[in-house]
């Protein structure tokens, strides 16, 4: 894990010298300045704005074992918008990732923690958060009523789909709506579409959404329900339900939790009897091999999952190379890449719309996301800068995937894979693909 030290000094400023690109522009480089506002010669002023993002993310609690990479990938984005932006020769945009806010994987600390950054620091984005738990009432307590542009990089919970956001909230992966069908093939395949399985899931926005639709898709192709067994994770203990969800003699189980949380509840499974870890399917937040060690062998041998993946995204190869070197100190999880696209895709759309206002950088996610127009990736992006400046239009790649939002916020496709846990390492056995109208 990442030292809290390095976290917290995560303030990052963007302002670099005027170049031959730049044609001008307001002197006080206001938040909003207009990019295609003409001076007396007729030439387009250059953007002047600045963009500022707030990151909301877990260090302790639920998810820590994610979070503190999740914050590197956005302070390593905001390095190489620095970087383009010097290559284009830009004057007078600033972009500031200030200090991590810690949610603690907790809903209060992080509406409290996105109300300081939106009415003390004034932020146009909120990068947060990881839960869907906790990302929900952000969004429904603070970003949405104060009008500022919400972009998470894993929450999933179909929830997010519906918020009445005014078009404010965004999500790197796709809706959990996806992946419950991704769980019903793949359970299908290892035991059989009329197989009978017992179904686990913390009490939470993600675990009982994703419980439901497991249960209703499994149930539609044919398979029967068990158990059905849902957990406080805030419990002390979790016997009890680990005997219930043991029982029955079921084909197999589904159990959606958390690293933290199963670190109790698997070993309550073990001392129930009758539960067999390799015939138990997870969801993405477990497919961490270090968490799964941790938490010993025999609650964790051979469990196998699904997970949204950008294996096979346009920038996956190149982004965990970068990341490697420029964070030797932080854990690679695979989820990286969610929090660098939403930083970058929030930072190309202030461009795009030659302004900071959220108002103006909702409007432009979804066109810089997908198409029309021409790919970049974080290799090129230097020349998109030049592309948007030059009035064209982009479509960003990403390190995650081709992210190409709907008029929901949401990706508009998904990669999943199928993952296995041999005791010691988290590999892939299979990968298929969703659109989003699947």
């Amino acid at each position: 894990m990442l030292p809290l030290l390095r976290l917290l000094s995560l303030a990052l400023v963007v302002l670099v010298p005027f170049g031959v690109v730049a044609c001008g522009g307001d002197d006080d480089g206001e938040a909003g300045g207009d990019a295609t506002a003409t001076e007396e010669g007729g030439e387009e002023a250059a953007p002047s704005f600045e963009l500022k993002i707030g990151p909301v993310l877990p260090l302790t609690g639920d998810l820590a074992s994610f979070g503190p990479s999740q914050a590197e990938a956005a302070r390593i984005a905001v390095e190489r918008i620095q970087e383009a932006l010097e290559s284009a020769g830009v004057e007078d945009v600033t972009v500031t990732l200030l200090d991590v806010e810690d949610d603690g994987g907790r809903s209060q600390a992080g509406v409290e923690a996105a109300t300081k950054f939106v009415q003390t620091d004034q932020v146009n984005v909120i990068l947060g958060t990881m839960a869907s738990s906790v990302t929900i009432p952000i969004a429904e307590s603070v970003t949405i009523p104060n009008g500022v542009v919400q972009i998470t990089p894993t929450s999933t919970a179909p929830e997010i789909t519906e918020l009445d956001d005014d078009g404010l909230v965004f999500r790197i992966l796709s809706s959990d709506t996806l992946q419950g069908s991704a769980l019903v093939d793949a359970v299908a395949d290892a035991f059989g579409s009329d197989a009978t399985i017992n179904v686990g899931a913390r009490n939470d926005a993600f675990g009982t959404a994703l419980k439901e639709l497991f249960e209703q898709g499994w149930e539609d192709q044919g398979g029967a329900i068990g158990q059905s067994v849902t957990w406080n994770p805030e419990a002390a203990t979790f016997d009890t339900e680990a005997r219930r969800l043991a029982g029955g003699n079921p084909d197999g189980w589904v159990i959606i939790d958390f690293p933290e949380t199963f670190a109790k509840v698997g070993p309550a499974l073990v001392r129930a009897g009758g539960w067999d870890p390799s015939k138990t399917f997870m969801t993405e937040a477990m497919r961490n091999a270090d968490e799964l060690t941790k938490i010993g062998a025999q609650a964790t041998n051979g469990l196998r999952g699904t997970a949204p993946t950008s294996e096979d995204a346009p920038a996956r190869e190149a982004f965990d190379e970068l990341f490697t070197q420029e964070a030797p100190d932080a854990s690679l999880t695979g989820f990286e890449g969610a929090s660098f696209d939403a930083v970058m895709l929030a930072f190309l759309a202030a461009l795009d719309a030659g302004s900071s206002d959220p108002g103006d950088v909702k409007g432009s996610l979804q066109a810089v996301s997908g198409p029309p127009g021409d790919k970049y990736t974080f290799e090129n992006l230097d020349q998109a800068v030049a592309a948007l400046l030059n009035g064209d239009d982009i479509d960003y790649e990403g390190a995650w995937g081709p992210i190409d939002f709907d008029d929901n916020g949401d990706p508009g496709s998904a990669i999943y894979e199928v993952w296995r846990f041999d005791g010691s390492e988290v590999s892939t056995e299979k990968t298929f693909t969703f659109s989003g109208s699947d």
